[in-house]
C-alpha cells in the first residue's frame, strides 16, 4: 500500500513538472524575411508582402509589430482568425497622427502657460534676474521649501548655460537680453525652461500668484497645477515616441472634482470616481477643454474625431472596443466641445 502511494505521488509530481510553463527562449535577430514569415506563423495575414517589408523598415518591427498587436491576439498570444497586417497598421498609424495632435496642443498649453506665469511674476517681483530669483518671491509653505531651492538654482544654471556661446545651451534670446541689458527678463528665460519646470514654477508660486494665473482659466490654482502636471505627462509621452491612445499615467490622476465629467456621462465607478477621464486620452481631452481658447479646442477635437472615425472604418467591431476603453473615449466626448465645462 504505502510503495503504491508512494508511486502515484511521485507520478503526480512529475505531471505538476511537466505543466510548468517552459521559460521563453532568448531573444534573436530576425532579419526582415523572418519578421515576415514570424508574423504569418503567429496567425497574421498579410497579403502585401512588400508594402509589409518597408512599413517593417522604416517604423521596426518592435514599435511596429510588438507594439500595437495586444489589441488583435489571443491568450496564447495568436492573431484572431482574419486579421490582417492592415488592421494593425491602421492601429499605428491612428497612435503616431494621434501623437502628434498631442504634442502641439500640448505644446500650445505651455507657450500660454508661461505667458502668463512670466507677465503675473515680473509684475510683482521685477524684470532682473537677481531680484526676482529670491526665496521671499515663492510660497513659504515648508513642504515646498526645497523645491523652491532647487527651482531657483535650476534657473540660475540655465542663465549660466545660455550665455555661454557655442555650448549646447546657448541661447541667443537670453545672451542678447543678458549682453545688451545686463540683465534678464523672466519672459525669456522660462523660453529656455522645459514644460516640467515651468508646472513646478507654476506649484511654488505663493499663493495669492497662482490663483491670479488660475483666474485667467476660470480654475483654482490647485485644478490648475494639477491639470499642468497632466499635460505635461501626455506631452512627455508623446515626445517619447510611445504609445498615446492606451497610455495611462503611473502617478497622475485629473481631479475628479470637475462638473464636466457629469455632463459627459462617462460611467462611474463604486466609489463614485468616473471610470474614464482621469489618467487616460480621455483625461487630456478634458484637460485640454478647460485650457485652450474654444476655437482652438474645437479645431483639435475635431481632428481627434476624424482619425477615430478612420480607424473604426479600418478595425473589427471588437478590436474598436479595446480602442474605445483603453482610451477613456467614453460617455459624449464627441460633443465636448459643445458641453460646458463648469
Amino acid at each position: 500500500m504505502d510503495s503504491l502511494y508512494f508511486l502515484r505521488c511521485k507520478m503526480k509530481r512529475k505531471q505538476n513538472f511537466q505543466r510548468q510553463p517552459q521559460k521563453p527562449t532568448e531573444k534573436i535577430y530576425l532579419s526582415r524575411d523572418e519578421q515576415i514569415q514570424k508574423l504569418r506563423n503567429d496567425g497574421l495575414v498579410i497579403t502585401d508582402e512588400k508594402r509589409a517589408k518597408y512599413r517593417l523598415k522604416w517604423e521596426g518591427y518592435y514599435n511596429f509589430a510588438v507594439g500595437y498587436n495586444r489589441l488583435f491576439r489571443d491568450e496564447n498570444r495568436r492573431y484572431y482568425p482574419d486579421t490582417t497586417f492592415e488592421q494593425l497598421e491602421a492601429l499605428y498609424d491612428f497612435d503616431k497622427h494621434l501623437r502628434g495632435i498631442v504634442y502641439e496642443y500640448a505644446q500650445s498649453v505651455e507657450c500660454t502657460l508661461k505667458a502668463l506665469i512670466s507677465d503675473e511674476f515680473s509684475r510683482r517681483y521685477g524684470v532682473k534676474e537677481r531680484d526676482y530669483l529670491a526665496e521671499e518671491n515663492f510660497t513659504d509653505e515648508p513642504s515646498e521649501k526645497g523645491n523652491v531651492r532647487w527651482l531657483i538654482a535650476t534657473c540660475r544654471e540655465a542663465l549660466r548655460d545660455a550665455i555661454k556661446k557655442g555650448t549646447s545651451g546657448y541661447k541667443d534670446y537670453v545672451a542678447h537680453n543678458a549682453k545688451t541689458y545686463g540683465h534678464v527678463p523672466l519672459w525669456a528665460l522660462i523660453r529656455s525652461l522645459s514644460f516640467g519646470n515651468t508646472s513646478k514654477f507654476l506649484k511654488v508660486l505663493k499663493r495669492e500668484d497662482r490663483a491670479t494665473i488660475a483666474a485667467e482659466y476660470n480654475l483654482s490654482q490647485s485644478v490648475l497645477c494639477n491639470m499642468a502636471e497632466v499635460t505635461v505627462c501626455f506631452r512627455n509621452v508623446a515626445a517619447h515616441g510611445e504609445r498615446v491612445f492606451c497610455a495611462t499615467l503611473p502617478a497622475v490622476r485629473l481631479t475628479e472634482r470637475l462638473p464636466v465629467f457629469d455632463r459627459l456621462q462617462i460611467p462611474k465607478k463604486a466609489d463614485g470616481t468616473p471610470e474614464y477621464g482621469r489618467c487616460d486620452f480621455m483625461a487630456f481631452l478634458i484637460v485640454l477643454k478647460h485650457l485652450l481658447p474654444s476655437g482652438e479646442f474645437a479645431e483639435c477635437l475635431r481632428r481627434v474625431r476624424a482619425e477615430v472615425d478612420i480607424l473604426s472604418k479600418a478595425l473589427p467591431p471588437a478590436a474598436m472596443k479595446k480602442v474605445y476603453r483603453q482610451s477613456g473615449l467614453s460617455g459624449s466626448w464627441r460633443k465636448l466641445d459643445i458641453i460646458r465645462a463648469y
